[in-house]
């Protein structure tokens, strides 16, 4: 459990509201449509007109040194709609807890204090190192409990306010983690019911938890009387009555991905009602940005539009699908190439391509320079030389390492650690190998006195003086060709299998 405190908790009227004050509604107040969107509510009688509210009555507080069980509470660090949540002292083990009690009032009556009381006795039989675990569960006169992980780190919401959008390969572990820890669960019938950003901790040695299980259901659930859930992560299906499925978590988790990766929802916020907003979900087409990111493969696409889709059974069948496909665009871990080695991959591959065509613009030169009666094959030998590049560029394409880059054991990927497409690789390799390309071309065309030929001895002199620049004064690890192709040098340390 996290320290941060809970964002408050909202329950839709029904037939009234005890302790209650009427806060804006959403078309006046933009703090309140933030809230609506990202807190917790329960789903009742949308075609009354949507008011947000909020509790401000008593808020029940238990002082430093209450001893709940074994548990000796120490300090509040959250509240939320159906309780508060200290740091404890578990006296028994002598370890930090979270200890979260639960206020009966906020419920819907004994029946879902027991049935919340079930689904956490469910949770503790989780073993994950990506759920929260919980170590208890009792009461405290009327008042239930649970006593769970500390988690010291802040929710991903808070990280992504903080810091924006996440990194790609770190919002991609991400959800794999959560996708394993969800799966994890349903072998024991449980699903989550509530996934968002702000019920994933970070702890601080980086490892991701994924925390309140308060509206989870089992398998054997049968009281779905109220449709709880975040209306910005709800499925569509669950907006009309539907039951919550493994296909709605995998719903939530898509919108969670989304967050996490462009930091926003996916779905534009245009709205003044509750039953306005949730129509959005049903109705909305993904929101993706313009343009595309250059560190985020487009490849994702296809993960969040199956994880989006309005109807349940267009989505994935099961995580295991899902964690497929996830780790298909999940960048491999890399170590970009220092600057001696590439320098002396470069060096190698110029020396051998000039190597390679230099006969071709030797055997011009010389029949143009004696004045050869062969001049006539001139034309011939320079479509000839043409064969160098070509299979050159068709062996890279075809995903071939150049001998500079395999003798250094070099390799080429995207910004974002995935492998790069063909039509970039041939890009970089035009851009990398002007030097070989155009030297020998500059060299024949100088015995006509053309000025064509200080265009291209210009050309080339511009781009390695520009290469030059971003390595040393822009990015020591970068050339202006990665740059333009949004590409990057990594040493290859791929096992092969």
């Amino acid at each position: 459990m996290t320290t941060a405190p809970e964002k408050p908790e909202t329950q839709l009227p029904t037939k009234k509201v005890d302790e209650c004050s009427l806060v804006p509604t959403l078309a006046d107040s933009p703090i309140a449509l933030k809230l609506a969107h990202s807190a917790t509510i329960s789903i009742n009688h949308l075609e009354q007109p949507f008011d947000f509210y909020q509790a401000n009555g008593p808020q029940f507080e238990m002082p430093s040194g209450t001893m709940l069980g074994h548990f000796r509470l120490e300090k509040l660090i959250g509240r939320g709609g159906m309780g508060v949540v200290y740091r404890a002292m578990d006296t028994s083990l002598q370890r930090f807890v979270a200890v979260k009690v639960i206020r009966s009032t906020s419920l819907q009556g004994d029946k879902r204090v027991a049935s919340s009381l079930r689904e956490a006795v469910a949770q503790a039989r989780l073993n994950h190192p990506n759920v929260v675990t919980i170590y208890y569960v009792g009461r405290h006169r009327e008042e239930p409990f649970l006593a769970m992980e500390l988690v010291s780190g802040p929710t991903l919401t808070e990280k992504l306010r903080k810091e924006g959008p996440l990194k790609y390969d770190q919002a991609i572990q991400i959800v794999i983690d959560v996708a394993q820890a969800l799966q994890h669960a349903t072998y024991f019938g449980i699903i989550h019911a509530d996934i968002k950003s702000s019920n994933l901790l970070l702890a601080h040695d980086g490892t991701i938890k994924l925390s309140d299980f308060g509206l989870s259901r089992t398998t054997d659930t049968t009281d779905d009387s109220a449709i709880a859930g975040t209306p910005a992560y709800l499925a569509p299906e669950l907006i009309e009555g539907g039951a919550v499925t493994v296909q709605s978590d995998m719903y939530a988790l898509g919108v969670t991905l989304f967050e996490l990766v462009f930091g926003r929802l996916p779905f534009a916020i245009n709205a003044s009602s509750l039953q306005e907003l949730l129509l959005t979900q049903k109705t909305s087409t993904i929101d993706y940005p313009t343009p595309w990111p250059a560190t985020v493969p487009k490849s994702l696409m296809a993960v969040v539009d199956k994880l989006l889709s309005k109807r349940s059974q267009d989505r994935y069948a099961d995580y295991d699908s899902l964690l497929s496909d996830l780790r298909a665009i999940q960048p491999a871990r890399t170590t970009i190439a220092g600057f001696a080695g590439r320098i002396l991959a470069y060096v190698v591959d110029q020396v051998m391509l000039l190597l390679c065509i230099t006969p071709f613009a030797a055997t011009i030169i010389y029949f143009e320079s004696t004045r050869s009666q062969l001049r006539m094959l001139i034309p011939l030998i320079a479509i000839a030389s043409l064969i160098v590049p070509t299979i050159y560029l068709l062996l890279i394409r075809r995903g071939w390492s150049s001998l500079g880059r395999y003798l250094f054991q070099l390799r080429i990927t995207e910004e974002n650690g995935l492998p790069p497409g063909r039509e970039q690789l041939l890009t970089r390799e035009i851009l990398r190998n002007m030097f070989a390309w155009f030297a020998p071309a500059a060299a024949y065309f100088s015995l006509f006195y053309s000025p064509l030929d200080y265009i291209l001895f210009g050309l080339i002199a511009a781009f390695l003086i520009a290469e030059s620049a971003c390595v040393f004064l822009f990015d020591h690890r970068r050339t202006l060709h990665d740059m333009l192709c949004h590409s990057r040098v990594v040493l290859d340390n791929r096992k092969e299998t």
